[in-house]
């Protein structure tokens, strides 16, 4: 008899096979997912992708809030200038007027004016594993695009079926369950596939303008803050309580130093479901 665990190390590998089977190309060159399959098996697996839209509950998403995030911002600085190294964790010049307005003609959307205050402080950061979101990196509106864009091309792989791969939310019904929604505009990036991303396409128990976990790796997705504002509020909270690691102890093997203290997770991720009570990423 096959157990509980054996099913879900299943349901995973088929996952993993619908994944990578969508990903050569751009897809691997964006870094988004690993290249594993060919193309084909994708198309010899179109009884599993044929997963029908989840019923999407009555009502409609609180609406976006417009808040002004020079403070939060100004704690963060102030932060990262007394704790991080500055030869390690660079931020790059801000961004321009001309470039966000460049961006948001590309993905279609009008950006709210927290994002434009975030990029206006800086347009991200070039270094992978010296990111200032406790190890992640803060995505330069180029990469951004390029992942955006690369999303959209797993997307029309899917036959532009969202639910190819199920999914579910937390809390349930806050945020769309689906695999791909091109209007989760990515905010960082894991290295493997995964962001923290702002969701202008809420479910009704949702806000617009939320911040969520997605990705590959990603079935849950987590609403991680009503804002923008509010997240960074909740990054620069836990800065500022000590919360932190920077260091590796001795034969500690990380991918990234700068980590949460408690919980003692080696992903983000990780350590922010464990915070929120959130469940975790697979189904």
């Amino acid at each position: 008899m096959v157990d509980d665990a054996q099913i879900s190390v299943m349901d995973r590998s088929r996952r993993n096979l619908l994944i990578g089977a969508s990903l050569l190309g751009a897809l691997s060159l964006a870094g988004l997912l690993p290249a594993r399959c060919a193309m084909q098996q994708i198309r010899r697996n179109s009884a599993i992708a044929g997963n029908q839209p989840p019923k999407r509950p009555p009502g409609t998403a609180k609406p976006l809030v417009d808040e002004d995030i020079g403070p939060v911002l100004a704690r963060l600085d102030a932060w990262y200038a007394t704790h991080l190294p500055p030869g390690q964790y660079k931020f790059n010049p801000p961004a321009t007027e001309a470039e966000l307005d460049a961006f948001e003609r590309v993905i279609g959307l009008k950006l709210p004016r927290a994002y434009r205050q975030l990029y206006l402080w800086h347009d991200g950061e070039s270094d992978d594993r010296w990111g200032h979101i406790y190890g992640l990196p803060l995505l330069p509106l180029d990469q951004a695009r390029s992942q955006w864009r690369t999303w959209g091309d797993i997307l029309a792989e899917f036959g532009g079926n969202r639910y190819t791969i199920p999914g579910a939310a937390w809390p349930e019904g806050a945020a769309d369950p689906a695999y791909i929604n091109p209007l989760w505009i990515p905010l960082t990036h894991d290295g493997s596939g995964n962001h923290i991303g702002l969701d202008l396409d809420p479910w009704p128990g949702g806000r617009t303008g939320q911040v969520i976990l997605f990705g590959r790796d990603e079935d849950v997705k987590v609403v991680l803050a009503g804002s923008l504002g509010k997240f960074l509020e909740w990054i620069a909270g836990l800065l500022e309580s000590g919360n932190f690691r920077l260091d590796a102890e001795a034969e500690e093997r990380v991918l990234r130093q700068f980590r949460l203290k408690v919980p003692p997770a080696n992903s983000f991720h990780e350590g922010a479901r464990i915070l929120l009570g959130a469940p975790g990423p697979f189904l």
